[in-house]
């Protein structure tokens, strides 16, 4: 008797019990089956049908394809880092390529195999199976000799930008075993993702039935996507945002080793000035601390002490309730105070995003001028310049534009014939920060006396504007403008006199704009249209420091100069983004100062002599 009204007897007549339902066996056995069911169908996925057809696995394939132009050189060598970030990068953009094409192929194989013709040409098993081993060990075989060339290609990198360290075989073995391991690792991730979808599919389906066709999946894709996007955000970009903004405004609060306070009033942050020393942060520090004395400058120039002055330096920090417009009214007051106004030169530094002025420019206008002139700038943020960039593009454009026009005021209210001359410089952000004082390059050479710009970043719209001017047939590299007349791009010193060509300019007028580019500088050449547009440096003849088998490939080449930024400066002089010496002649033609014969000296001082004293006086070159 069924006293439970399950309509099924709960006892045999021999008095024994029944076996449960078999309807309720099959549902326990499906649902505790599905997980390990799910895992195999995706082991079968991912390894089997990989061996047995080149289309069954197009992500994998995809992914050792992109491996072969990861493994193509570019602008710098790469220590394992680089390598691993940029294989990485490809390996996860080629498996998406992959994907996708793979999914076109699929069906025009299965429209194949269902016509007539198809059937009839259709390969054995075993002819598959050939195919596809003789496939794959091609692939490999392939891959191995494309990766023992790059190690080569990496030590010839090394030469021409002189420096061999980066440039090793284990480097490059263990960043391509470091990409690879985390590529399957994120294989490994999308297969749970995929997992974890298919269930909040199959639960909805199940137990909600009634819903609306397409609710369901959509529904799962948001929670698994929402918890992926949470779990990313909170677990990595928060964490690492938040580490970097930390470390910064430690570093910010910190006084470097060889800087100590100044006490010439002619600095920011002496018992004299009205900035204190406390909130210059850490490159303000550097700035007043650094540079030539009088003393210094007549030991080199070989002048007069009393021809010699002391350099002015000033400078403000990025307080915690200062605004911007409160620092440039600090600065004006400084520049009051110490006398800047009459000196013959004021240049005015557009800084990077740590608050970081080049010590190369600023030491060499000190002794070129021996003393005659101020040098100002303030800081607008303390994070690094590719942090600053990404998280703001706004706010170096607006810090290089209102400290200019203050000071562009201030000069007007001086006899015409009584002002100082105004020179404008800025590299890396501080390059893209100054020139974002101009609506254009013709307003840029009405306004000031002189520039100069280092390793400007290719998204300057100013650059941009000048470069797209060029003569046609002079590369992008070291573009001519208006044959030299007033701005004069050089990848070398040389060719502020002369073209790539060797074709000689005429006279240079004033004002004179110098720009400083490296042909091997990934920090002036990366855009966003390289991941899908070749560039015209890559269509023209190469640099001299870059290697001649370099070549564009789509996605793959931008990762790789992007990557390359992060070891921009772990090169030689004159390399990468680097820009040292070289700015010694460079400020002395801006200047308007008359060069030797051999241009090896300007204005009576051999660059070499203020070279000799920056690498031995300067806490970071000792």
């Amino acid at each position: 008797m069924d006293f439970f009204g399950t309509g099924s007897p709960t006892a045999s007549p021999s008095g024994l019990p029944l076996a449960p339902p078999l309807k309720r066996q099959r549902s326990k056995f499906k649902t505790s089956s599905l997980v390990a069911l799910k895992a195999a169908d995706i082991t079968w996925r991912v390894s089997g049908p990989y061996w047995r057809s080149p289309l069954a696995a197009p992500g994998l394939l995809g992914a050792e394809i992109a491996s072969w132009a990861a493994f193509a050189p570019s602008m710098l060598p790469r220590p394992w880092t680089s390598t691993a970030m940029g294989t990485f990068f490809a390996q996860v953009s080629g498996h998406v390529m992959g994907v996708a094409a793979g999914y076109g192929m699929r069906h025009t194989d299965r429209w194949l195999r269902r016509s007539p013709l198809g059937r009839a040409l259709a390969p054995s098993m075993t002819t598959r199976r050939v195919t596809s081993a003789v496939v794959h060990t091609a692939m490999t075989a392939t891959t191995v000799g494309l990766w023992i060339r790059s190690v080569y290609q990496q030590k010839n990198i090394a030469q021409l930008v002189g420096y061999d360290e980066l440039a090793s075989a284990r480097a490059q073995f263990g960043g391509t075993a470091l990409a690879t391991v985390g590529y399957l690792t994120t294989r490994g991730l999308t297969a749970t993702a995929e997992l974890a979808y298919d269930q909040l599919n199959g639960l909805f389906s199940r137990y909600l039935p009634n819903l609306p066709r397409g609710i369901a999946p959509a529904a799962a894709g948001a929670i698994v996507g929402g918890v992926i996007a949470l779990s990313t955000n909170k677990l990595l970009i928060r964490r690492v945002v938040e580490r970097v903004v930390r470390n910064a405004e430690q570093v910010n609060m910190r006084v470097m080793p060889g800087r100590t306070q100044p006490w010439e009033p002619q600095r920011s942050g002496s018992p004299w000035s009205m900035e204190p020393w406390i909130a210059l942060g850490a490159q303000g520090r550097n700035f007043v601390a650094d540079g030539p004395r009088a003393r210094d400058i007549a030991a080199v120039t070989g002048c007069e002490p009393h021809e010699a002055f002391e350099p002015i330096r000033l400078y403000a920090g990025k307080v915690q309730g200062r605004s911007l417009k409160n620092q440039v009214e600090l600065v004006i007051r400084e520049m009051h105070r110490t006398g800047a106004f009459r000196r013959s030169h004021i240049i005015l530094h557009t800084t990077t995003g740590t608050g970081w002025i080049a010590p190369w420019g600023a030491t060499a206008a000190e002794f070129l001028t021996r003393g005659d002139c101020a040098q100002i700038g303030i800081q607008y943020s303390h994070l690094p310049s590719p942090i600053a960039l990404i998280a703001d593009q706004e706010t170096a454009p607006t810090a290089g534009r209102e400290m200019f026009n203050r000071l562009e005021r201030e000069l007007a209210l001086l006899p015409e014939g009584e002002r100082p001359k105004l020179i404008v410089a800025g590299e890396s952000l501080g390059a893209f920060g100054g020139q974002g004082a101009f609506k254009n390059p013709r307003e840029m050479l009405e306004k000031v006396d002189g520039a100069v710009w280092s390793g400007t970043p290719r998204i300057t719209l100013t650059w941009k504007q000048v470069v797209n001017r060029r003569k046609p047939g002079s590369p992008e590299i070291a573009p001519v403008i208006d044959d030299g007349k007033n701005i004069r791009f050089a990848t070398q010193p040389s060719e502020l006199w002369s073209s790539l060509t060797g074709e000689p300019f005429g006279e240079w007028e004033q004002p004179r704009v110098a720009y400083l580019q490296h042909a091997s500088d990934p920090i002036v050449w990366f855009d966003t249209p390289l991941f899908f547009r070749r560039p015209d440096w890559l269509r023209e003849k190469l640099g001299r420091d870059v290697i001649r088998s370099m070549r564009w490939w789509p996605v793959v080449t931008a990762w790789q100069v992007l990557v390359d930024c992060l070891v921009s400066v772990h090169v030689a002089d004159g390399h990468g983004h680097r820009y040292e010496e070289e700015a010694i002649p460079a400020w002395a033609a801006v200047l308007g100062f008359e060069f030797s014969e051999d241009n090896k000296s300007a204005a009576g001082v051999k660059f070499s002599r203020i070279a000799r004293w920056m690498r031995r006086n300067h806490p970071t070159l000792k």
